[in-house]
């Protein structure tokens, strides 16, 4: 991680990051990870952007770094400033032959408009991505290859959705009839797109300059070395535990392994899924969403936390901060290889019951908040 970006000190952030996933006792409220991501690369919940956002490299990079410039310059958290080349969350499963419906730049981001699997038939036609050809990934790595030269940031990786959540973009619901009915279907899908999956990574990650341990960001969360990979996988709370364990743990055993180890992202209540994403090889951190489900967030710390993996909060930033984050933390005994790495928007926020209301908030202002009502929370635990 770089420790400084123009006149920015970034030590002390790097330090809060390090200490985190290391799972380190902190000793006072200052050392504790907070990351409080004003609006930045996507345009879902944010004010309006020029269209041409996602499609010229020159305004993606310039809205981002003066982004953070904003963002360092008034706020006391623990953001580290990086590149996300943003394509909505469909750039893997366009490459597969999904079609992608593009940015208006009202709010919105590119995203996947339907299936292109219908059939186990179709499965067994499928064909390997190529990332200088197919989808989306062609345009990233062009933004990729415009911001190593243009730009003073790090660069990140573009979303990484899952395997599972991939293979639910291109199949739909009808994958989890075939896990039952064609399993051997399944598994040879999931194969191919975890394989796709770790050789787009690898490409990007050569035109970005990183080993396959590191990167520059990912996801709002910039991760020391030894964590080179993130995933997605919102779809982990429909399925049952018997159904992970056979179809998605030993895909991401192989993946995060290949990049020294990663983050599993999802949100809401996956709790029964734990057991079986402590057996995945090379996990570091659950990026968790509570959604004002205090007592499942204290369950998940309990089960995975204090000293086992780190967590991450990233719930969409709450409009009672003041009264979110009491709660939260009222439940936790050990706050060890704990982070909070929230996203506040300008137009969207969250009640306390974990539903998304709209919102006209000033994001440098709420941050500035957030960050003062969490280390207060952290202050209380430590005493």
């Amino acid at each position: 991680m770089i420790t400084g970006w123009r006149n920015f000190d970034l030590s002390k952030r790097v330090h809060n990051i390090e200490k985190a996933f290391n799972k380190e006792k902190i000793s006072a409220p200052e050392e504790f990870c907070i990351i409080a991501n004003t609006p930045c690369y996507f345009g879902f919940g944010n004010n309006k952007r020029p269209k041409a956002y996602w499609e010229d490299p020159a305004l993606m990079v310039k809205f981002q770094e003066d982004a953070f410039v904003s963002h360092l310059s008034q706020v006391d958290d623990d953001t580290m400033p990086y590149f996300m080349p943003w394509f909505g969350t469909g750039v893997l499963a366009s490459a597969f032959g999904c079609t992608v419906r593009e940015a208006t730049g009202d709010g919105d981001d590119p995203a996947v408009h339907g299936y292109c699997i219908h059939s186990v038939a179709d499965i067994a036609r499928l064909k390997m991505p190529d990332p200088y050809r197919d989808g989306q990934m062609p345009k990233v790595l062009k933004f990729i290859d415009y911001a190593r030269s243009h730009s003073d940031l790090p660069i990140g990786l573009t979303d990484m959705n899952s395997p599972l959540s991939t293979m639910m973009q291109l199949c739909g619901e009808n994958a989890y009839y075939w896990m039952y009915d064609e399993p051997q279907a399944i598994h040879d899908l999931m194969e191919m797109i975890t394989e796709s999956f770790i050789r787009w990574v690898k490409v990007q990650k050569q035109h970005t300059g990183h080993d396959l341990d590191e990167t520059g960001g990912l996801q709002g969360v910039t991760s020391p070395k030894g964590v080179g990979v993130w995933v997605s996988d919102d779809d982990l709370v429909t399925m049952t535990p018997a159904l992970y364990e056979e179809f998605v743990v030993p895909y991401y055993s192989r993946l995060f392994t290949e990049f020294g180890g990663g983050h599993l992202h999802y949100c809401g209540n996956g709790n029964h899924q734990t057991p079986n994403i402590l057996k995945i090889k090379g996990v570091r951190a659950i990026n968790n969403s509570p959604m004002g489900k205090a007592d499942v967030f204290a369950e998940l710390v309990k089960t995975a936390g204090c000293g086992k993996l780190t967590i991450e909060i990233q719930d969409g930033a709450p409009v009672d901060i003041e009264g979110y984050y009491p709660l939260l933390f009222e439940g936790l005994d050990d706050i060890r290889g704990l982070m909070l790495a929230t996203f506040i928007e300008d137009n969207l926020g969250m009640d306390n019951a974990g539903n998304t209301v709209i919102v006209r908030r000033d994001a440098i202002a709420d941050a500035k908040r957030l960050v003062k009502t969490v280390r207060e929370c952290v202050g209380r635990k430590l005493r």
